[in-house]
């Protein structure tokens, strides 16, 4: 079985926001461990996402539910769930057995001061987008204008000093520049379309693919319909982005960062995608475009693969 990596899954989130259980997996849900298991996924980025917290809540109360809901799933799925993974854990995996975690920060809302940083890396977090659509005192979010702020400047470079990774899935176009401008490390966007094929604001330009690609970087491709085309997206709009992509970035800058389960049922997946089980369809029409078995095992797995692993 092809060994999966996906960059951008909202177990926490939508287990604890809907009532899913993710261990035994659930009928309204796309995203549980049996469908993950299934499809081959054998490393994923687990988010932690506060930029809808209540009233009553903080951003860091929030976080912290979702970081203990991580550590509790070790043991809850008989330790199929190996959280926080480590460079050990990812080369033992098998696909179909198990799943490695890593944790990402879609928003820093819950990171008060820079030094904060510190104590998300040391619970697991390696991966860590500055805010999600709206401005927050980092950086300006993709549904606003504005770059990153003095603070936000600040918050990349600690981020360089721990060794995490920057997604910039949510990023304003100029906090995007202001971004690559500043950090010295790994850059990914976990879960974005292709601009040229579907303008939207949470999609990248041709020009943005290619900087992230060409630093060592991945795109990985999101499979929110909305994110896709207009109306009801089928499995060929969602290959339509994925070639793109390739044209653009080479079989080293792709791959996949679903979004499953992100604040949108699985009804609005691309027609022939359900759940995380139906991941090898792309490897199927990959094989079919004439890539090699190599260049494929990249694109769904190995590219994000060797950008997590470098920071573990």
């Amino acid at each position: 079985m092809l060994a999966f990596t996906d960059a951008h899954l909202d177990i926490a989130y939508a287990s604890l926001t809907y009532g899913r259980d993710f261990v035994a997996g659930h009928p309204d849900s796309a995203l549980g461990l049996p469908d993950l298991l299934s499809g081959g996924v054998t490393l994923a980025c687990a988010t932690v996402f506060t930029a809808k917290h209540a009233d009553e809540e903080t951003p860091q109360e929030l976080a912290e539910q979702q970081l203990a809901y991580y550590d509790a799933l070790p043991g809850r799925s008989g330790g199929k769930v190996i959280w926080p993974a480590d460079v050990m854990d990812v080369g033992g995996c098998e696909a179909g057995e198990h799943i490695c975690l890593v944790g990402l920060l879609e928003g820093c809302d819950p990171v008060r001061e820079v030094s904060d940083m510190a104590a998300y890396y040391a619970r697991g977090v390696r991966v860590a987008g500055l805010t999600w659509n709206k401005r927050n005192r980092w950086a300006g979010g993709c549904d606003t204008e504005g770059g990153l702020t003095a603070e936000g400047a600040g918050l990349v470079k600690e981020m360089d000093r721990l060794g995490m990774v920057h997604d910039v899935s949510h990023l304003s176009r100029k906090s995007l520049d202001d971004l690559l401008a500043t950090a010295k490390g790994r850059v990914i966007a976990s879960h974005v379309g292709a601009d040229a094929v579907h303008t939207h604001v949470r999609n990248l330009t041709d020009e943005h693919l290619k900087a992230i690609a060409q630093r060592g970087g991945v795109i990985g491709l999101v499979l929110f319909e909305k994110f896709l085309t207009d109306g009801k997206a089928t499995f060929d709009d969602a290959m339509r982005h994925l070639r793109h992509m390739i044209s653009v970035c080479g079989v080293d800058g792709v791959g996949i960062g679903s979004d499953m389960d992100g604040g949108f049922g699985r009804d609005q997946l691309p027609t022939g995608i359900r759940t995380a089980a139906d991941l090898p369809k792309f490897a199927e029409a990959l094989s079919g475009d004439g890539l090699s078995g190599h260049d494929v095992a990249k694109i769904c797995g190995g590219n994000l693969r060797r950008v997590l692993t470098s920071v573990m």
